[in-house]
């Protein structure tokens, strides 16, 4: 009997106040609880370390360090994290590029609890 894994706790890393309290309010909308937040990614580190998030929503621009380096220390350092990558800017090239460097999923921004609700779906199944 295959048992599903907790998408929970999900952490949010983004620079924007406001970004954070919107994704926060439609995850909470699809009935998640334990959700997370940093502005930077030296603070997320600590929540990383001390909350082992399952999900995080990382924007690809951050002001402290590029959002594929941090990509990369997931990958180094938390490989069963599911790192959902977010960016206003959706091209080709940035989309292609995150899923190389192993994110199992993009939003572009702005989002839409629809788009957030497809990308936890299908993170529900890997």
């Amino acid at each position: 009997m295959e048992f599903v894994r907790p998408l929970e706790p999900i952490l949010i890393i983004d620079d924007v106040q406001d970004i954070r309290n919107y994704l926060n309010q439609i995850l909470t909308e699809l009935g998640f609880e334990d959700i997370l937040e940093s502005r930077d990614f030296e603070s997320a580190k600590t929540l990383i370390d001390e909350k082992s998030p399952n999900v995080i929503f990382l924007d690809i621009e951050l002001p402290d360090t590029d959002g594929t380096e941090i990509l990369e220390y997931l990958n180094d350092n938390y490989p069963h994290t599911h790192v959902v990558m977010c960016s206003g800017h959706n091209s080709l090239e940035n989309v292609q590029n995150t899923w190389e460097l192993g994110a199992k999923g993009f939003i572009a921004k702005p989002f839409n609890a629809k788009k957030v609700d497809t990308v936890m779906k299908r993170l529900e199944l890997i």
